[in-house]
């Protein structure tokens, strides 16, 4: 009974935070006209390439398993080659956005959502590995170890979730209003 009070508690908390998340999606209406800076489009590419890169790697995983996934060579190239690709989406985003002027034109407000954007993706970095800890700790406690073909994925997700904290953090640092730090 503890369990589903504290589950019950847990998902009221988590659809409050949600609701605040997509709540900081909205721009201020003195912000709504401007067009977006580099840096913000760099936040939604990074945003767009990492979601697909999470979905197929759970995709992979889901449909060759754990053990595919780490001893099988084509399912580790497919996952290889999806990640080159991301990488590469990015890359040329990033070049193409710096062509006009040799480089990326960064402000002051852009360095403090920069700097800012670290917590969003430390915080996400926390959470994945928390998750996967108390995860396979449960569905592995009588085993007595988890298989190996676990590491893998806490790396690349762990990976992929601090990618995405910083592009989310980004573009979440333009759509709050600014602020001026004391």
């Amino acid at each position: 009974m503890v369990w589903i009070w504290i589950a019950g508690f847990g998902s009221v908390l988590f659809a409050f935070g949600l609701a605040r998340f997509f709540r900081a999606f909205r721009s201020g209406p003195d912000m709504r006209d401007l067009p977006p800076t580099p840096l913000e489009r760099l936040g939604w590419i990074g945003l767009m390439v990492t979601t697909a890169l999470g979905v197929g790697l759970t995709i992979l995983v889901g449909v060759r398993g754990v053990t595919d996934f780490v001893e099988d060579g084509a399912t580790r190239g497919a996952f290889y080659l999806m990640l080159f690709g991301a990488v590469g989406v990015w890359f040329s985003a990033w070049r193409r956005l710096s062509r006009p002027t040799g480089t990326t034109v960064i402000d002051e407000r852009d360095r403090a959502i920069q700097a800012r954007s670290f917590t969003v993706e430390s915080v996400l970095v926390i959470l994945s590995l928390v998750t996967w800890t108390v995860s396979l700790t449960e569905v592995f406690w009588q085993q007595g170890a988890v298989p190996l073909g676990y590491l893998q994925l806490i790396f690349w997700s762990t990976f992929i979730a601090g990618a995405f904290g910083r592009a989310l953090g980004i573009v979440l640092g333009y759509r709050r209003e600014p602020s001026v730090d004391a």
